[in-house]
């Protein structure tokens, strides 16, 4: 292993299974990687492969934790290269650039005019519009009776999704938008979340089972270039329908990477990013469904298929860049992650949607298999496992609860 001397260390914001992926790339490596999240039983907390900061370790985004990252950065003998792995922590980097690029390096997707307009979902979508993306049918509300036309129009089930989700998720029950079935509940959602501060992008959605959706991790360079590109498909989901993959297999697909690439090249988009796509029987087209500005749960996937996104992204970013990665994954490899894949696979067998010799093959298919959380280069997390589970558990009920 290198003296972790002569690299430049990471600092991963977020150590949910996300960040996770982060530090379980660059860490075995010999890079210093250092974790921070305020949730203080996050699985990333009990990773071998995370460093931990006494003053830095726990603080939520504010001034008290940039003045701390100021101190740290200006403390290391190389500036360390920046990761974000959760939405709110995008926010307070993204305010916080100007302060914090003299001492750390950071990819350009998370300077403030370009983090503002990919997290705001209506600045997101209008601008993929411009563009000429193919959408699910989108509206923006300005008022009720703009709710009230738009509900009009849609097709049902639609989906209310608030512009910033993370902003209202605890709100949700941890969900990230809400379905509905007819044109008065979506109208009545967008007056709630209206009521909670939130603007909503009211939208259609895309029938079709789950494993219509294709995904893509990306890393474009600062010339937009694309260095690494992986491309997925999604076989089941939590929560069901609306949420982060729960199972996936890895699969090439040319016009997944296609649309990713030319759209990011069209937003300009330089730094890491995960698409998604979804089929759309009616019209015969790949659908947008989002682009997440960071690293996303399944980025432990790609290294495992052999395109490494995160560390062909730190090469990068800190003047060593690796060989172009793409189209050179192998396919027989799968993810899970394996608590939340239960309870997914559990609900389609109950809808008939998932047979057994189906559920079967998610343990016993001869590919290979990945895990979120699972393995044992990294014991810290499989004790911590079944406690970090129990706390998501109650922090769900709480927040439906509420």
């Amino acid at each position: 292993m290198q003296d972790p001397g002569t690299f430049h260390p990471a600092l991963v914001f977020t150590v949910s299974p996300t960040g996770l992926a982060v530090a379980r790339s660059l860490g075995p490596r010999g890079v210093p990687v250092w974790g921070i999240d305020d949730q203080v039983r996050e699985i990333g907390h009990s990773s071998r492969w995370f460093r931990s900061d006494p003053v830095l370790r726990y603080l939520p985004p504010g001034p008290e934790l940039l003045e701390g990252l100021l101190r740290f950065g200006s403390a290391q003998p190389r500036p360390p290269v920046i990761f974000v792995a959760g939405d709110p922590y995008i926010d307070f980097v993204a305010d916080n650039h100007e302060a914090l690029r003299d001492s750390f390096i950071l990819p350009q997707s998370l300077c403030p005019e370009v983090a503002g307009r990919m997290l705001d979902k209506r600045s997101f979508y209008e601008a993929c519009q411009a563009l000429g993306a193919a959408l699910p049918a989108t509206y923006f509300p300005e008022d009720e009776s703009d709710a009230q036309a738009a509900a009009a129009e849609l097709r049902y089930p639609a989906i209310v999704k608030p512009t910033h989700g993370h902003t209202v998720r605890s709100r949700l029950g941890g969900e990230k938008l809400v379905e509905v079935h007819d044109a008065a509940s979506l109208v009545e959602w967008w007056l709630r979340l209206r009521d909670w501060g939130s603007d909503s992008v009211l939208q259609e959605v895309i029938p079709g089972a789950e494993e219509n959706i294709f995904v893509a991790a990306v890393y474009m360079d600062g010339n937009l270039e694309c260095r690494s590109l992986f491309t997925a498909r999604k076989n089941r989901q939590y929560p069901p329908w609306f949420g982060s993959g729960s199972y996936m297999e890895a699969s090439w697909s040319q016009e997944i990477a296609d649309l990713s690439v030319e759209l990011l090249e069209q937003l300009e988009y330089r730094g890491v990013a995960g698409t998604e796509f979804k089929w759309d029987p009616r019209d015969q087209a790949w659908k947008l469904i989002e682009i997440n500005p960071r690293p996303t749960l399944w980025f432990a996937l790609p290294p495992a298929a052999g395109v490494d996104v995160i560390w062909d992204a730190y090469s990068d970013l800190v003047g060593r860049p690796n060989p172009v990665h793409v189209n050179r994954q192998d396919d027989r490899v799968r993810w899970q992650l394996l608590v939340r894949d239960l309870v997914s696979a559990r609900y389609f067998k109950r809808r008939g949607d998932l047979s057994w010799g189906e559920l079967l093959r998610t343990a016993v298919d001869p590919r290979r298999k990945t895990y979120a959380i699972l393995s044992l280069r990294d014991p810290g997390t499989l004790l911590a496992y079944p406690r970090n589970t129990l706390w998501k558990y109650r922090k769900a009920r709480g927040a439906g609860a509420g």
